[in-house]
């Protein structure tokens, strides 16, 4: 494995030890105090860890570059995923077929604002299937700008989400900007010309 593959590999392991630790802490006070009500919390722990792992094997299976995804699928997939962070999503498009490039920069926006939202909130994502622009609208408390320069810096496990998505928008032929508006963060995806 090379310093990606393994900066990567270490990302997602990131991910999936919390609610499977959170399983295993449950599981132990289960045992010790018999408690039944702690099955729901053992119940979310699995269901997050399930989403989690749903979520990266559809970033990152492999599809022909005429796939595409439908609105409501690739909405369903994102929404599955932010919910676990307590961000609530929202998609909008014209196209009720979204090609799997953009499908793709809509997945790694949600991981993005997972990383920029860490008390949650409300995204707001729009395909303008004329411009071919992706606008990522983040309003929620302590909302951080993402860093886009992290594209030009090494990977490692804490960037090498931020490094990936970077490296897909400029691969498709996009540029990222950033700005804040009041309390909200607004990143547009921009096809360069």
């Amino acid at each position: 494995m090379n310093q990606r593959e393994n900066a990567l590999a270490a990302r997602i392991c990131h991910d999936l030890i919390t609610p499977f630790n959170a399983l295993n802490l449950g599981l132990e006070a289960l045992e010790i105090s018999g408690d039944t009500s702690l099955l729901k919390e053992i119940r979310g722990s699995v269901n997050k860890a399930g989403a989690v792992l749903k979520f990266m094997r559809e970033l990152y299976s492999e599809k022909s570059d005429a796939f595409c995804y439908s609105l409501k699928s690739l909405t369903q997939t994102v929404t599955d995923f932010a919910e676990k962070y307590g961000i609530s999503f929202k998609l909008r498009s014209d196209l009720e077929n979204i090609p799997h490039i953009a499908g793709k920069i809509v997945m790694h926006n949600a991981i993005t604002a997972k990383e920029i939202m860490p008390f949650g909130g409300f995204v707001d994502i729009k395909i303008d299937d004329v411009s071919g622009e992706i606008v990522m609208t983040c309003d929620g408390k302590n909302v951080a700008l993402p860093n886009i320069d992290a594209g030009r810096t090494e990977a490692n496990s804490r960037n090498i989400m931020t490094v990936a998505w970077l490296e897909l928008l400029e691969t498709a032929g996009f540029k990222a900007t950033t700005c804040r508006e009041e309390e909200k963060v607004r990143v547009c995806q921009r096809m360069t010309v």
